[in-house]
């Protein structure tokens, strides 16, 4: 006796297994997103600084030359940098996706925890500290919390405290932190001790850094060597950049011949023994660049 022809929806679930059994992907997989935030505050009110604004801005240009799209903060007030961090941590949520956190300015430590100054906080006690700057941990749980797997935090932000007369016990530079996996956090230079402003257009640590993020084939953690290299020895010692964390996957500024591109993720793991693994479809994330840049009390 002859078969009966399927029904459209018996063959069109009869293809959906068959997809199933052979590992195929019938729809290709969302593109990475690569971010950024960049802040740079130099017009406080007690101690102004000469480099954060150009320190962020040169960063996020950086950053766009590499295919990342960047927001610009520069002299934000407690308000600006609470919602772009915000902002920039939700966006990260999503596996593969890679972000990067940069701020240029003052900063406390007070009891194990790391304050960004903001422009405009009236800082007259460790009190005031919680409720009006901005903690660091802000960033690093925001991160945690989206997943994405592959983060990088720079702060240069170790300079002299411009509150010593009313918060004495904050003390000087910044307390190490504990990333979350996949986050390298990056300072200007080691815990407890003081970065410099620099006398030229950028911060000696943002300097060094901007010059190691050009050299072609050069990842992350040898950028990062070859800065700290250059301001410990700028300073004769006095400024020795420090890492905290590890960075799982490839993460090169600007890829030369053989090296991944700029910001990728970790690679999938081997397949089990014996088993044919099914054929990517992973698309590249696009080469275009959108750049948005912002000034405090600006949405």
């Amino acid at each position: 006796m002859p078969s009966l022809p399927r029904s459209r929806p018996s063959l069109l679930c009869a293809l959906l297994g068959w997809a199933a059994l052979l590992g195929v992907v019938l729809a290709p997989p969302a593109l990475a997103v690569r971010l950024a935030l960049a802040i740079g505050n130099a017009g406080y009110a007690e101690a102004p600084l000469t480099n954060p604004r150009n320190d962020a801005q040169d960063i996020a240009a950086r950053l766009s030359g590499a295919g990342v799209t960047v927001t610009l903060r520069q002299d934000a007030d407690q308000r600006a940098m609470e919602d772009a961090i915000v902002r920039f941590t939700r966006a990260l949520a999503g596996e593969g996706n890679v972000g990067l956190f940069f701020f240029a300015g003052h900063g406390v430590e007070h009891q194990g925890r790391n304050y960004l100054l903001p422009i405009g906080a009236q800082i007259a006690s460790v009190v005031d500290l919680r409720y009006k700057a901005v903690d660091a941990g802000q960033v690093l749980d925001g991160m945690a919390e989206a997943g994405n797997g592959l983060n990088l935090v720079v702060l240069d932000a170790c300079r002299n405290n411009p509150y010593a007369r009313s918060v004495r016990s904050a003390s000087r530079g910044l307390a190490r932190m504990t990333p979350a996996r996949g986050t390298l956090i990056l300072y200007a230079t080691q815990p407890g001790a003081v970065a410099a402003d620099g006398d030229g257009r950028n911060g000696t640590f943002t300097k060094h850094l901007l010059a190691a993020m050009a050299a072609p084939g050069l990842e992350v953690e040898q950028v990062f060597k070859r800065a700290a290299l250059a301001v410990d020895q700028e300073t004769g010692g006095a400024q020795t950049p420090w890492v905290e964390g590890v960075v799982l996957g490839s993460f090169a500024f600007a890829p030369g011949a053989g090296t991944p591109s700029p910001l990728s993720p970790p690679p999938p793991a081997p397949p089990a023994t014996g088993v044919t693994p099914a054929p990517s479809l992973a698309i590249p994330p696009p080469p275009g660049v959108t750049a948005v840049t912002a000034r405090a009390g600006e949405d």
